[in-house]
């Protein structure tokens, strides 16, 4: 399966046009989206564009999308939102939580955070891909290159319960990929100089990773 990941989308048109064209030119099977897919006020009509996508779409709500977008994915024929619940996409099974909550320097996924990591603990298993907002603490999480920023729980997370992969964002210049022990972690988070990240998952639970550069 090949996947096309990209967050940090903050309702651009430029983003979505770049989205198209690397669906049009890589040929992903799907789309994953881990967060800040609107600009608060302008949520209707980026989901209303995303929508229009030739492939399936899944997505989470990050830091800056309001509550109301879940509620517009749910009504989507051709988008799914991702919860702790697993959902099984040929063969693979998505799972996560959308949401982030910003400190100085620190990032949670909600301020229940500890509800939420055990409902993704319950259910996460070793070919899971995981899809939150946030990177892991001291995994492609530093603000200005200086300032980790990730969530220690879902480090804690992924050591305890290791997925396949996690996807997320939010850290707009961390955009990359790394590991944690076996699971690849992908910053997928749009800027300047990156499109997202495409990822060959083979039948073998291989994974290999390009990122899309501008």
């Amino acid at each position: 399966m090949r996947i096309y990941a990209a967050a940090d989308i903050h309702g651009k048109e430029n983003h979505i046009r770049k989205i198209y064209s690397v669906i049009q030119e890589k040929k992903p099977d799907v789309l994953i989206l881990p967060g800040d897919i609107t600009a608060y006020f302008n949520s209707h009509k980026a989901i209303k564009a995303l929508e229009k996508i030739p492939i399936p779409v899944f997505a989470i709500r990050g830091n800056w999308d309001f509550p109301i977008v879940d509620r517009l994915i749910r009504k989507e024929s051709n988008m799914h939102l991702i919860t702790p619940a697993p959902i099984n996409y040929n063969g693979v099974e998505l799972i996560g939580t959308g949401g982030t909550i910003s400190f100085p320097f620190l990032s949670k996924i909600k301020l229940s955070e500890k509800k939420i990591l055990d409902l993704l603990a319950a259910n996460i298993n070793p070919n899971s891909i995981l899809i939150v907002h946030p990177p892991p603490r001291g995994v492609l999480d530093r603000v200005g290159t200086k300032f980790s920023a990730g969530s220690f729980g879902l480090a804690q997370l992924i050591k305890k319960h290791p997925p396949r992969m996690l996807l997320c964002g939010h850290i707009h210049e961390q955009s990359g990929y790394d590991y944690i022990d076996n699971t690849l972690v992908v910053n997928c988070a749009m800027n300047k100089i990156c499109g997202g990240a495409i990822i060959d998952y083979d039948k073998k639970n291989q994974l290999k990773v390009e990122m899309i550069m501008n």
